[in-house]
């Protein structure tokens, strides 16, 4: 027992990086989100690539393949500052991201034209997504409030909000499939976004070869956030702005960056759909994985380590989703500097919460 308690001591002071120097850890986190960046588009590539190649289709191939690889960024965050007694920092990079990829998608809809990007979608499983997204959050501000309960070192809530994102990833796949409503354009008639989507032709080279490449490439992107993870933390620390705040806004943004490239590249395609429904069956995804949080750190449950930041932040997540979810069903198409109304409104929101949150952070938060 001594020996494996000496050996967790022993990684956690060599995933340590508060000793180096501040702009070290700056340069090993700015070098790590750049190839975050460069990866996710290239996973990008290979996914379209691959569902073309099998013809699975792009939109489960996005849903599956495209959003579990970019959460491993996610994952490796997650699992790295819980196994390093960070809980926090694992959490709020979690709430981080549910509105940072919010205000990533308003900030792509400028590539759209002169219309808003809502205005485009027209599949009833994006609003069930965004739907499901609002009850898990709102559970898990319930167990903030309640409090976590341990049972064989697993809190009760963190395993209910688990089977409850697997239980909404389920019923979106299912939902995709069925005919409940359509979408009709200003003329009366139906309107179908999957006109939207271009013919791609598949490249040459062999099928493992590509299975190969995407695997590389995960790994990379697992790599690229384990170091996210460790030197953000270190960055919390020697900066005095707080686990709680880097967590939600440095770690989230860099650990983000998959999802912005992924989204960019299906709004210069004009895969309108895919781009939305990337993100919040990513924003589900990441839920889940508070539960791994919880697995990995050695301690009480993660929700009860939570406080008003944690709170809020959920909060602030809940309003923007609801504001996306509003722009969906409205499917106006008023733009603010060539952005969607609800495109506008999702950043002031987010620039709003970000002070807020800064206020309720600290030194020790």
């Amino acid at each position: 027992m001594n020996t494996m308690a000496d050996g967790i001591g022993s990684l956690s002071e060599l995933l340590d990086f508060s000793g180096w120097s501040v702009w070290i850890n700056i340069a090993i986190f700015s070098a790590s989100a750049i190839v975050v960046w460069i990866t996710g588009t290239r996973m990008v590539r290979l996914v379209d690539e691959l569902a073309s190649r099998t013809g699975m289709g792009h939109g489960f191939a996005g849903m599956l393949l495209l959003g579990g690889i970019v959460s491993l960024t996610e994952i490796s965050t997650v699992s790295t500052a819980a196994f390093t007694a960070s809980p926090l920092l694992a959490l709020n990079n979690l709430l981080g991201s549910e509105s940072i990829n919010l205000v990533l998608l308003a900030a792509v809809d400028p590539l759209v034209g002169r219309e808003a990007l809502t205005s485009f979608i027209t599949t009833p499983a994006i609003l069930l997504q965004g739907v499901l997204v609002v009850i898990v959050l709102a559970v898990i501000s319930i167990a903030m409030a309640t409090g976590d309960y341990p049972v064989f070192g697993v809190g009760i809530w963190s395993a209910a909000v688990f089977l409850l994102c697997l239980g909404a990833l389920w019923m979106s796949a299912r939902y995709e499939k069925r005919r409940v409503w359509v979408a009709l354009g200003r003329d009366g008639k139906e309107e179908d976004d999957s006109a939207n989507v271009p013919v791609h032709k598949p490249r040459g080279g062999s099928l493992r070869m590509l299975i190969v490449g995407l695997i590389g490439v995960a790994a990379v992107i697992f790599g690229a956030g384990f170091l996210l993870s460790v030197s953000g933390d270190a960055l919390a620390e020697q900066t005095g702005l707080g686990t709680s705040f880097v967590g939600f806004l440095l770690v989230g943004m860099s650990t983000s960056l998959p999802e912005l490239s992924t989204i960019t590249a299906a709004v210069r395609l004009k895969r309108y759909h895919l781009a939305v429904g990337d993100i919040l069956g990513s924003n589900v995804f990441n839920l889940l994985l508070i539960f791994l949080a919880d697995v990995v750190y050695i301690g009480d449950p993660v929700l009860n380590h939570t406080g008003r930041f944690e709170f809020v932040a959920c909060m602030l997540a809940i309003v923007m989703t609801g504001i996306l979810l509003l722009g969906l069903l409205e499917r106006r198409n008023w733009t603010v500097l060539k952005m969607g109304y609800d495109s506008t409104a999702l950043i002031v929101v987010f620039m709003a919460g970000v002070v807020l949150l800064y206020a309720l952070s600290g030194p020790s938060a």
